[in-house]
């Protein structure tokens, strides 16, 4: 403990004595200014070279950082882990995603990788199933079936999608082999 307060207080009047010196230090004369050479001129724009528009959210474009954390359901429509991860190959193509799976809060959990193919992406929220209105006294022309929720208004783009789907159970997944990452 000792040790690190006085490599703390080193540290500190190491920077303060530099920053002093930096304020007092008179300007070296420099050689005299030479002519500036002419500003090139900009190269025309082409399609290789155009800046996209800043408004991105329009262009169907989705943003990784945005995509990791997105939930994934089976096909029983029952969540099975989130993303991960996101696997790019050489040419910035996504060809795997991950999924977290098992485990509670992060604890136990594994990655599996996924091809980005075998995921169905959605914008629109999962429904989910509502109990119908309990009968008032009287009887009830429903029979009590239960009522499907209608899926919820359609969302601005949001650069990313809801949720995803895929075809493997959460079982399946829990028993598949865990993601190992070369060199990390």
């Amino acid at each position: 403990m000792f040790k690190r307060h006085i490599a703390a207080t080193s540290l500190g009047f190491a920077l303060l004595t530099a920053t002093a010196i930096a304020q007092t230090s008179a300007p070296t004369p420099s050689a005299p200014a030479t002519p500036a050479a002419p500003a090139a001129t900009p190269a025309p724009a082409t399609e290789t070279t155009k800046v996209p528009e800043n408004n991105l959210a329009g262009q169907g474009k989705w943003r990784a950082t945005k995509l990791i954390g997105v939930d994934v359901y089976g096909p029983d429509n029952k969540k099975v882990g989130d993303i991960t991860e996101v696997l790019f190959d050489k040419t910035g193509k996504i060809e795997m995603v991950t999924v977290g799976v098992g485990g509670f809060l992060g604890i136990g959990s594994k990655d599996v990788a996924i091809p980005f193919e075998q995921v169905s992406w959605s914008d629109q929220p999962m429904a989910s199933a509502a109990p119908a209105p309990a009968p008032s006294g009287g009887s009830s022309a429903s029979g009590g079936s239960m009522a499907t929720a209608p899926a919820a208004a359609p969302k601005a783009p949001a650069m990313y999608p809801d949720h995803g789907k895929i075809t493997m159970t959460k079982e399946q997944l829990t028993s598949a082999p865990a993601v190992t990452y070369a060199g990390s």
